[in-house]
């Protein structure tokens, strides 16, 4: 019976592995042909290390990623989904509009939080491009300055484009972005079981992987990003307390120019 651990390959056999498909340009030429040779042109000379989020924010769980990629000796590149729709009932975005920030842990152990609302949560069916904070800004524009101040160096790819000519087709999408683990990526995910994931996970995850599988019969390549005992521990949502500090310090939209 197939179970969500058959999903994942060990972080040392994907790093072999995707090197070993890169180099068969037969099945390299069947991964273009079933893409109709719409790949992406960042993916066209090397393969990398994935990360898909709708909006890439420097919080603990995308630090690690960038830790993880050192370790695969894949240039990470982070893909978004810009044009998807806000809830607050989805875990990701909600932490996208209201900010915690992780200092450490108490004298009992617990972890030191604090908290930052950047919008009126009035955005329940908007897309992610056309919410503001509570200052005006565009909460895109301020997550990608937040980054760009955490970070020196890091490529982004708005897939949405991409993600569009589906046809607002879900499933077709999932079997197109595991077409490109087969040899031109590593991604770093964890996909969930829990009661807000697992009907998801069933219903599209599962199905295109094996899709996926049987077509090229070998597995798309995926790293387990996060341990399975924490995987769905709020801590990944949360930021270091040295990010808020910049905040308090500036006061105003302009504080993650950089200058």
């Amino acid at each position: 019976m197939f179970s969500i651990e058959d999903i994942y390959t060990p972080l040392p056999v994907a790093k072999k592995e995707i090197w070993k498909r890169w180099n068969n340009s037969a099945l390299k030429d069947k991964v273009n042909t079933f893409l109709d040779n719409d790949i992406p042109e960042f993916l066209k000379d090397r393969p990398r290390s994935f990360y898909w989020r709708n909006v890439i924010s420097p919080n603990f769980e995308f630090l690690h990623f960038l830790e993880m990629a050192k370790q695969i000796e894949l240039e990470p590149y982070c893909f978004e989904y810009l044009r998807d729709i806000f809830t607050a009932k989805n875990s990701c975005k909600y932490h996208l509009c209201k900010l915690y920030f992780y200092n450490g842990k108490g004298r009992n152990g617990g972890n030191k939080i604090s908290a930052l609302k950047i919008i009126d949560f009035n955005a329940e069916g908007k897309k992610l491009t056309e919410i503001e904070t509570l200052w005006r800004e565009n909460l895109v524009d301020f997550h990608h300055r937040m980054l760009r101040a955490a970070i020196d160096d890091i490529n982004i790819y708005d897939a949405s484009p991409w993600i569009n000519k589906m046809e607002g087709k879900r499933e077709k999408f999932y079997c197109y972005h595991f077409a490109l683990l087969i040899c031109h990526g590593v991604l770093f995910e964890n996909f969930l079981m829990n009661d807000e994931e697992r009907e998801f996970t069933e219903e599209t995850i599962i199905p295109n992987f094996r899709r996926v599988c049987d077509i090229f019969g070998v597995q798309p390549l995926i790293v387990r990003l996060l341990p399975p005992e924490t995987e769905t521990d709020p801590y990944w949502f949360y930021y270091p307390e040295s990010i808020k500090a910049k905040i308090a310090r500036t006061k105003n939209k302009d504080w993650l120019k950089k200058p």
